[in-house]
């Protein structure tokens, strides 16, 4: 346990935390995921100054380069620095900072140019932000981390929820107070600018960084293609750059032919859609995670990870074989889309919990943001690759299968099929290579918590 007498301090490197640690540490995270979600709200606010929908997508769609461009190179730094801050701390506070500035300008300015200037610092500074993983990870011990994803799952789905039901609806509201008019845009944009405020003065005041104990891993080259060359040339990363691979595939889903399959297809309101969205997230939070989480202590990572994959798998099929061929006119009620849906991301939460916690169990903690950085570039690859791929793939099978201008959204189930299946093969794999001691779990086996070394809590102090 924590041997410091700053008991209010959140440290890294200690070989077990206060769970309040770890329950803070999620509360942030999920603060500044408000800004994920007023990040789908920026699209109302240049939609008020640029007619053309090919440039409100282009300028939204910026984060997948900038995950790469931007997000891979701090998080590799972030590895081979050290500063009277620490090490992750600079890259955090300086993005909350920008991201609070542009939550509070967007709502103020009349024109598109800037809109879209500040749409798009906003942008590459989220992206900056993707090192709060990395302290988050330094902060919590190994066998403490799968608990801590259970949390996590939790406060996002109330997240979520929240949003939904009260955030985004709020956008075109006016509210007159001691003679100010205030818009429901400027309340959005301001409650999260509020949000990552709090965040940044509790990571100033009570967030603390130990200098690592390991020396920073070797550089080869400079510039961008030389953080690509390092990330890639990392052979002990590659176990993990290939489950991360395995992983995009069985996590795909139907991206925006999903709301087109219920309205389209099926002839459902959007009203519907949101009442899937409510119940699921409810039985979510209030069953399926508290047990899940439950679970995950009595299970090894992998294990929670092959039966959460296994069994969506199992139900995917299941499901298209019901709607395609049970069904007299394919069309499932909204009973049956919720209970599908909710016996898919109940047997998906097991792999959604473990999947973080699992991969960083074979990265060496003084590697970490070289490994997100990898990981960064492999789901951003792989997911433009695979979306792109289910796009196709609903265009040509209604081709050949349906009458002209009809598309069969529902067979892109079957396109989610093959990449499980796949995915699935190649989790075998790597669990094989596990069990025979081919991949090991370095980041496990590397770590030398503060307890357990010369300088005691007392040194290294950042």
């Amino acid at each position: 346990m924590v041997q410091t007498g700053e008991m209010y301090i959140l440290e890294t490197q200690h070989k077990q935390v206060p769970w309040r640690w770890v329950i803070a540490l999620q509360v942030m995270k999920m603060a500044w995921l408000f800004g994920f979600f007023a990040s789908g709200t920026m699209t109302f606010t240049m939609r008020k100054f640029i007619e053309s929908p090919m440039i409100i997508n282009s300028v939204s769609s910026l984060d997948v380069l900038f995950n790469m461009l931007v997000a891979a190179p701090c998080l590799y730094v972030s590895d081979r620095i050290w500063t009277r801050w620490g090490r992750r701390r600079p890259f955090v506070l300086t993005a909350w900072v920008v991201m609070m500035g542009c939550m509070l300008l967007l709502p103020l300015v009349r024109h598109a140019v800037p809109v879209g200037i500040i749409v798009v610092v906003w942008l590459i500074f989220w992206d900056v932000n993707s090192v709060f993983d990395m302290l988050f990870f330094e902060i919590v011990p190994p066998q403490q981390r799968a608990r801590a994803s259970a949390i996590g799952q939790w406060l996002l789905n109330l997240v979520v929820m929240l949003q939904t039901v009260i955030l985004t609806g709020r956008f075109d509201d006016v509210v007159h107070y001691a003679g100010f008019t205030l818009r429901g845009e400027q309340l959005i944009y301001w409650f999260v600018a509020a949000c990552v405020m709090v965040c940044f003065v509790y990571v100033v005041l009570f967030v603390r960084e130990r200098k690592p104990l390991a020396p920073p891993p070797p550089s080869h080259g400079r510039g961008f293609i030389g953080v690509v060359a390092n990330v890639f040339a990392e052979r002990t990363l590659w176990p993990v750059y290939f489950l991360a691979f395995s992983t995009v595939l069985m996590q795909v889903g139907l991206g925006a032919i999903d709301p087109l399959l219920m309205t389209e297809q099926w002839g459902y309101s959007k009203q519907d859609m949101g009442t899937n969205v409510f119940v699921g997230g409810t039985i979510n939070m209030f069953v399926v995670i508290p047990l899940v989480g439950w679970i995950a202590e009595r299970l090894k990572l992998l294990q929670m990870f092959t039966i959460g994959v296994v069994g969506v798998l199992f139900f995917l099929i299941t499901y298209y074989v019901f709607v395609q061929y049970i069904l007299p006119d394919q069309r499932p009620n909204i009973a049956q889309i919720i209970i599908f849906g909710q016996c898919m991301a109940m047997i998906g939460t097991f792999s959604g919990i473990a999947q973080q916690p699992l991969m960083f169990e074979y990265i060496p903690r003084s590697q970490m943001g070289t490994a997100q950085a990898g990981l960064n570039f492999v789901r951003s690859i792989t997911r433009l690759l695979t979306l792109n791929g289910i796009g196709i793939w609903v265009t040509w099978y209604s081709k050949l299968f349906r009458p002209a201008g009809r598309y069969d959204y529902f067979s892109g189930y079957l396109f989610l099929i093959l990449l499980n299946a796949v995915g699935c093969m190649l989790l075998m794999y790597f669990a094989r290579q596990v069990k025979r001691g081919v991949i090991k779990p370095l980041g496990v086996m590397e770590f030398k918590p503060v307890e357990e070394t010369s300088g005691g809590a007392a040194g290294g102090e950042g």
